[in-house]
């Protein structure tokens, strides 16, 4: 019997999820989640404690703690925490600010909390380490190359969920499965999957590039920077802020970036909320149109995320009715998906699903893969 707690942490927050397992089959048992007021490790380690006092598997009862990872650099696979690797992912902070350092602050909460578990790292970056070299070089000189510039991609381990559960849904095996996933949420990122296997992926460098986010930017003209920079009209610590924290949704609806907020002030005729809206479902549109170019035959396209699975409005608004690829969703599923998450029409060319994430089981299957 293996008792296993995945840790998920963001900047202000902490999600745990429980699983026990037995001849290899997971069963949740509790899940739990709490604000963090601050960022200090202190206090990460108490809230990580309460949460698991509240589960009925205890501290001293884990055999596993999983961690989710969003930067990994090149690592492939998961593997044991100690303190060379995290003092190696914490020189990867700048690439991932808004994710990394509270993520190696739970593992160091974790370790001592839980000393007698292994400590598993999974790594967001590791399922697109498949990307070949034409889809994850940027065209820059080549003596970049020693600064590790290239595209990692993010939200590995959803997409990865994403791929194995269209699989399943379409009675496909996953080396025989392409498809296109679609995880929009406070962050997003558009996957093209081949033969199972990620080959190219919307966020490049960082989390901040790509499509338009709840905060972040996504991809924009590399010479705003130059020009703000060259001008004096920010600093680089003000451009850095604003593209994390105040742009996306945010930042051109001045309103929030909540999804559900920018939807119930379209509703009241709010204009920059609707025009944050278009923005948002056009560049995830024209995300999930470059990433065709990529497929000879493509089976499926899912949505996932908070967003992605949620929100039927959004979703029918980056897939309308006379787009260009005759995509087509139907009206009933799409406000109420099966069981199977199938979204689309029986006339549609490719079938759609909307899909609600489970980056937990992945974790979780990854520290099973730790115990023999």
């Amino acid at each position: 019997m293996n008792n296993i707690l995945v840790l998920n942490a963001g900047s202000e927050s902490e999600k745990i999820a429980v699983y026990t397992s037995e001849n290899k089959k997971l069963k949740l048992v509790h899940r739990g989640q709490a604000r963090i007021a601050t960022k200090s490790p202190e206090n990460r380690q108490d809230v990580i404690a309460d949460l698991i006092s509240k589960s009925p598997i205890k501290a001293e009862q884990l055999s596993h703690v999983g961690h989710r990872i969003v930067h990994g650099g090149n690592r492939q696979q998961s593997m044991l925490a100690d303190q060379k690797v995290l003092d190696e992912l914490s020189e990867l902070n700048e690439l991932a600010p808004l994710h990394n350092p509270p993520a190696i602050a739970g593992v160091e909460a974790s370790l001592k909390l839980f000393p007698k578990a292994k400590q598993i790292l999974v790594f967001d970056t590791a399922f697109h380490s498949t990307i070949d070299q034409a889809h994850y070089l940027y065209p820059l000189p080549l003596e970049w190359q020693k600064f590790a510039i290239r595209k990692y991609g993010y939200h590995g381990i959803s997409h990865q969920f994403c791929s194995q559960t269209v699989a399943a849904r379409l009675n496909k095996d996953i080396a025989d499965l392409n498809m296109i996933s679609c995880h929009l949420g406070g962050g997003s990122s558009v996957c093209a999957i081949a033969s199972g296997k990620s080959i190219d992926i919307s966020m490049g460098f960082s989390p901040l590039d790509g499509v338009m986010m709840g905060t972040r930017c996504g991809a924009i003209d590399p010479a705003i920077i130059i020009y703000l920079l060259e001008n004096n009209k920010l600093t680089l610590e003000e451009i850095a802020s604003a593209l994390h924290t105040k742009s996306g949704l945010f930042g051109v609806s001045g309103l929030s970036s909540d999804m559900q907020k920018i939807e119930q002030a379209m509703a009241e005729g709010n204009q920059q909320a609707q025009l944050a809206h278009q923005m948002y479902c056009l560049s995830t549109a024209k995300a999930i149109a470059s990433m065709f170019t990529n497929f000879t035959r493509l089976d499926a396209i899912a949505f996932t995320g908070g967003i992605g699975y949620h929100d039927q409005q959004t979703r029918l608004a980056i897939l309308p009715p006379d787009n260009l690829l005759n995509l087509k969703i139907d009206s009933v599923a799409n406000r109420q998906p099966s069981t199977d998450g199938l979204i689309s029409n029986p006339e549609s060319p490719i079938k759609i699903f909307a899909i609600e994430a489970n980056e937990e089981l992945i974790i979780a299957n990854e520290c099973l893969a730790h115990s023999y």
